[in-house]
């Protein structure tokens, strides 16, 4: 579980840096896009998209809760 704690926090850093400013979406939302879009349609607007993708996928592993994620200012925490 500690694993997900880590990979959470970075999560929360990805979707505070990437996703509030830009209403994008949230951590969830960036994983399925990345797998049907792929990796060339996200890595000029986001650098680091690998990285968050891998800790997403950590995050889950672990045995992370993605209830986690919606916090009250991310994406979905505003508007569900």
């Amino acid at each position: 579980m500690e694993n997900s704690k880590e990979s959470l926090e970075l999560l929360l850093e990805f979707e505070k840096k990437y996703c509030n400013s830009s209403k994008l979406a949230n951590s969830q939302m960036m994983y399925w896009y990345y797998k049907i879009l792929g990796i060339s349609s996200w890595k000029e607007v986001i650098p680091e998209i690998d990285n968050w993708v891998y800790h997403y996928e950590r995050f889950l592993d672990c045995g992370g809760d993605l209830y986690q994620l919606k916090q009250a200012d991310s994406f979905l925490g505003r508007y569900f």
